[in-house]
C-alpha cells in the first residue's frame, strides 16, 4: 500500500497498545476519506489475534473495504470470510498451511469483481486464452481474471495435499490444541522471568507466543544448538508450535530455556 502513495494514496497506521490493536483506535482512524482498511489476521510479532468479525462490522458501518492478510493465522485458527464480511483476503501457503513456498491464494468478494480492473493482464486473465489471435481484453467472469501467468502447479499440488491433512485434523481442533500448548508456554516461561508479549485475554491468542528476556538472544542461540527452532523477532523469542507438537515438546523447550539461563548465570 505504501507503493501507492506516489499516486496520491495516504496510508495511516493505527498504533497498537502494548501489542494489542483496539477496535476503538481503528474507529478513530477512519475518516470520510478512508477507502480501505487492511489488517493482519494475527500480528506476526506477538501473535495478537485481531477480532475480524468486529472489524468487518465496523467496515460495513463506515462503508470501507476490508482487506485481510491471513498468513500468520490461517491453518491454525478458524476463519470465515462471509461471517467476517471480508472483501479481500490474501495468504501464502508456506506457514500454518504447511505448503511449499511459492503457492498462495487470494479471495475476493464476488460482488466486487465488476468494480475492479486488473492492474496486470496476462494470457490467463481473459476468456478463451488459447485463442492466441484474439487481442481483446475480454476478462474472465471470476477472480481468475487476476491470474496473469502460468500457475505453480507443483506448489498447488503440494498445498492441496497439506490442506487435506489440516482438514482431516480439523482447524477448530488445531486451534484448541495450540491454545493448550500456548498456556503451557506462558505458565512455564513467565515463572522463570520471561515477559509474555501477547494479549492478557486468551481470546486474542493464536499459535504464536513471544517472550522477552534480558538474555533472549543468548537463550535463542542455546535453543538452536539443542535443535529447538523458535524465531528471534525484535530481540524476543517467538514460539509457534503446530498440531504435530505435543506437551512433551513444550516441556522440553521450557526446560531448555531454564538450562540456558542457568548456564548463563
Amino acid at each position: 500500500f505504501l507503493n501507492l502513495e506516489r499516486q496520491g494514496v495516504k496510508v495511516v497506521f493505527v498504533k497498537n497498545r502494548r501489542g494489542c490493536i483496539e477496535l476503538e483506535d481503528i474507529r478513530a482512524a477512519i475518516t470520510p476519506k478512508t477507502r480501505l482498511l487492511s489488517i493482519s489476521f494475527v500480528e506476526f510479532l506477538n501473535g495478537f489475534r485481531n477480532d475480524l468479525t468486529a472489524i468487518g462490522a465496523l467496515c460495513r458501518e463506515q462503508d470501507v473495504l476490508f482487506s485481510v492478510d491471513a498468513i500468520q493465522g490461517l491453518g491454525a485458527i478458524p476463519l470465515d470470510v462471509q461471517a467476517m464480511d471480508i472483501d479481500f483476503l490474501s495468504c501464502g501457503g508456506h506457514k500454518w498451511l504447511m505448503g511449499p513456498a511459492g503457492a498462495a491464494f487470494m479471495y475476493m468478494k464476488p460482488a466486487l469483481l465488476e468494480a475492479l480492473q486488473p492492474v496486470f493482464a496476462g494470457w490467463l486473465s481473459v476468456k478463451n486464452p488459447w485463442d492466441f489471435f484474439d487481442y481483446r481484453l475480454d476478462w474472465e467472469e471470476d477472480a481468475s481474471r487476476f491470474e496473469y501467468g502460468t500457475q505453480n502447479f507443483l506448489g498447488i499440488a503440494g498445498l492441496g495435499a497439506s490442506l487435506d491433512v489440516l482438514l482431516r485434523v480439523g482447524v477448530p481442533t488445531i486451534e484448541q490444541h495450540l491454545l493448550i500448548l500456548g498456556q503451557q508456554l506462558v505458565d512455564g516461561l513467565t515463572d522463570m522471568g520471561f515477559s509474555f508479549l501477547g494479549a492478557p485475554d486468551p481470546k486474542h491468542w493464536s499459535g504464536i507466543y513471544t517472550f522477552r528476556h534480558e538474555k533472549a538472544e543468548e537463550v535463542f542461540q542455546y535453543l538452536r544448538e539443542q535443535n529447538i527452532l523458535p524465531s528471534l523477532r525484535d530481540g524476543a523469542i517467538r514460539f509457534a508450535p503446530h498440531f504435530y507438537n505435543n506437551r512433551e515438546d513444550i516441556h522440553e523447550a521450557i526446560d531448555a530455556c531454564d538450562r540456558a539461563l542457568r548456564k548463563l548465570s
